[in-house]
């Protein structure tokens, strides 16, 4: 993201006012915006092709077609019917329960209104309050953006030390036009935090996965948590990753890959086109340092107004030895890579490893465990592909798939599971073992010579494939790895002997010419496509320009009534989002004035901690008033960091405001903000909450 300066502009003051319209999510995707746009462009037919391609859902092949001339395989961009825009189903959150996940330990809950409205949890630090915002994102989406920067050893200590029975977090979420919540719980059972499992309860009694929601994409696209540290890789993180958050919540995805892949194949293209002028001074000199005759003519045809390809084609084609297939063999040989000796080693001992942990296993309760495992998943499987089967098809015991079966089934495979987790680490250690092994095996390169001696050591080396005993295989790596690596390195010496200068170094210069003459070639063709591409490229920049500015500016508007609240009487203006640049360059230009002033001298490096992260609320708050975005809540963890008193009022209107349209739910350590509201009589409902040392959580009405 880039903070650019510009001149300030006048804008109204009065944010919240007249009941603005909401940002759009476009509605989804905007190709079909630019495909209608485009069937009456008068941009040239190839043109239009090469737009076609670049929106097609495989655009890297459909690119690939127009590079080689070929019509890509799109059909002829017809005028995108409006789809009809369905009532939105909102969501919010009636009720979060937490039981032994970080801070807390015996089960805790905080109930919520269902409905929009502003709650205030506030809390010192470490009472709790954090691990409720992180519970309620990870019962959700199953992870927690906070935990993904943190090291290892800490995302390890989200199980609460205090609290042992039970480790799980439940939702009640009330869905518009429902009587009764929704409940979703996720589940840790094993010692990773990815341990979890997930379930929704319907209100009519019917159970799912948290895939049943149906909320993968939204999740994405308009996560409902923000965080002080998603706050402050708004303004510090990575340029593009804003980008890439508002394109999403814009339904810009689709364009903004469309416009990276085109622009990257017609950068492919033009260096395709550049390449043979941009080394041929170099073939040019080494070509004039050989005294061959060949390379004479060559220089000639070389450095003439027009080069004439096929001539050079002949003379690189002429190599002058007797047998050319030999010496490109030789060549090759010269060149083989066969594995490291410390590669085979490292394999020799995984394998033995493996074998040793694998011999360890062999007929213990968990390798038996393991075994039933197994057993009970293929016969479950079977069962639910042919559910109307009863007998056992191997043995034919009669009714042996009875009632109840599945459900036993998959009882007793979740009570073995733990019991056979040793084995299958053991089993599955063997396998990638094995893996390894073959993948050093790679088959005979097919120009090597099998009736050589190295073309007969690579035959054996390469039947060790079919080995699975892991002994074996140890056996086979070292002893014809051995074998393979020492025959091949006295190949490539005896290559290198024979290779030595028998034309005077011709062969290595016939072959950069020849070389040439294929990217020279190349060129031509690249040039030719190039012409239509770029036109395509231009004109879908366009499209996509006046697509991002009319999709962004009611989010931008939004942004910019936030930051005029947020900036009290601060002389600090924004003055818009823009979404700019493509590809590795693309990110999200914020364009700010500090005291009205005007040139380069007036930088964002004025801004205060505390007005970034004011800055970076602008910027984040309003994708909760997408018009398209289902949440109807927002979960904010401690977004009053670095504020001053001035800021904490304008946030605590900010955040007021926006609970009239939807929930907002707040946890922080700073008294400042329920003070302001409570001073500032604006509606809110605002609790304590506490924690003792046995991690025993309390949640209370809030008083001075």
């Amino acid at each position: 993201m880039e903070l650019g300066v510009v001149t300030t502009v006048t804008t109204s003051h009065q944010a919240f006012t007249g009941e603005p319209r909401p940002p759009d999510d476009g509605g989804g995707g905007a190709s079909e915006a630019v495909l209608a746009r485009l069937a009456s462009s008068p941009i040239d037919p190839l043109a239009r092709q090469w737009v076609a391609a670049a929106l097609h859902e495989d655009g890297d092949n459909a690119l690939a077609a127009c590079a080689q001339g070929e019509p890509p395989p799109v059909p002829e961009p017809v005028r995108a019917q409006e789809a009809p825009q369905g009532q939105v189903r909102y969501s919010y959150l009636s009720r979060i329960e937490v039981q032994g996940f970080r801070g807390i330990g015996r089960p805790t809950a905080l109930e919520f209104p269902p409905a929009p409205g502003l709650t205030v949890i506030v809390g010192r630090n470490g009472s709790g309050k954090s691990s409720f915002a992180e519970a309620a994102e990870a019962a959700l989406t199953g992870r927690n953006l906070r935990w993904d920067a943190m090291p290892t050893a800490w995302r390890d200590g989200w199980r609460n030390l205090h609290y042992d029975e039970r480790t799980e977090v439940t939702l009640d979420l009330m869905l518009s036009g429902d009587a009764v919540p929704t409940r979703v719980t996720r589940t840790w059972a094993g010692d990773s935090v990815r341990s979890a499992r997930g379930s929704v309860e319907w209100p009519g009694g019917g159970t799912t996965t948290l895939r049943g929601l149906g909320w993968d994409d939204e999740l994405v696209r308009y996560r409902p948590f923000l965080s002080y540290d998603e706050l402050g890789r708004t303004i510090t993180g990575r340029a593009a990753e804003l980008y890439d958050t508002i394109t999403t919540i814009l339904g810009l995805t689709d364009l903004a890959d469309a416009e990276r892949r085109l622009a990257r194949t017609c950068d492919k293209l033009a260096k395709q086109r550049d390449r043979p002028n941009r080394i041929l001074g170099q073939l040019v000199d080494r070509l004039r340092e050989s005294g061959d005759p060949r390379a004479t003519r060559a220089v000639e045809l070389l450095t003439a107004t027009s080069i004439d390809l096929e001539q050079l084609a002949s003379i690189a084609s002429d190599t002058g030895p007797a047998d050319p297939e030999r010496q490109v063999v030789l060549r090759r040989l010269r060149r083989l890579a066969v594995p490291e000796r410390s590669v085979l080693t490292d394999v020799v001992n995984e394998l033995r490893g493996a074998a040793m942990e694998l011999a360890m296993t062999a007929g213990t309760k968990g390798d038996r465990a393991r075994g039933i495992v197994d057993l009970l998943r293929q016969a479950t499987e079977h069962q639910q592909r042919h559910p109307t089967e009863t007998d056992c098809p191997t043995c034919g015991a009669n009714q042996a798939f009875g009632p109840g079966w599945a459900a036993k089934a998959k009882a007793q495979i979740a009570a073995l599971e733990p019991v056979a987790a040793t084995a299958s680490a053991a089993y599955e250690r063997a396998e990638a073992a094995r893996d390894q092994a073959r993948f050093l095996m790679a088959p005979m390169p097919s120009w090597l010579p099998p009736d050589s001696e190295l073309g007969q050591v690579w035959a054996q080396w390469e039947a060790g494939t079919h080995l699975t005993d892991l002994g074996e295989l140890a056996d086979h790596i070292e002893n014809v790895g051995r074998r393979l690596r020492s025959t091949a390195v006295a190949a490539r010496k005896e290559a290198g002997a024979r290779l030595e200068d028998p034309t005077d170094g011709w062969g290595d210069l016939a072959e950069q010419l020849s070389e040439w003459v294929d990217d020279a070639r190349a060129s031509m063709r690249a040039a030719e496509a190039l012409r239509p591409a770029e036109q395509a490229l231009w004109w879908l920049t366009e499209q996509a320009r006046e697509i991002r500015a009319s999709r962004l500016s009611p989010l931008a508007a939004y942004a910019e009534q936030v930051w005029h609240l947020l900036r009290q009487e601060r002389r600090i203006d924004l003055e818009a989002l823009r979404l700019v640049g493509r590809g590795t360059q693309r990110r999200v230009a914020v364009d700010v004035t500090v005291d009205g002033a005007e040139g380069d001298a007036n930088s964002p490096g004025l801004l205060s901690q505390g007005e970034f992260q004011a800055l970076a609320l602008s910027i984040c708050l309003p994708r909760t008033m997408v018009s398209g975005n289902p949440f109807g809540f927002l979960v904010i963890d401690d977004p009053v960091q670095a504020m001053d008193t001035e800021t904490v009022e304008g946030l605590a209107s900010v955040l007021a405001e926006v609970g009239r349209h939807r929930q907002i739910i707040v946890f922080t350590h700073d008294t400042r903000l329920p003070d302001a509201l409570r001073r500032l009589g604006l509606p809110a409902t605002i609790r304590a909450i506490q924690r003792d040392a046995m991690s025993n959580v309390q949640v209370a009405d809030y008083g001075y």
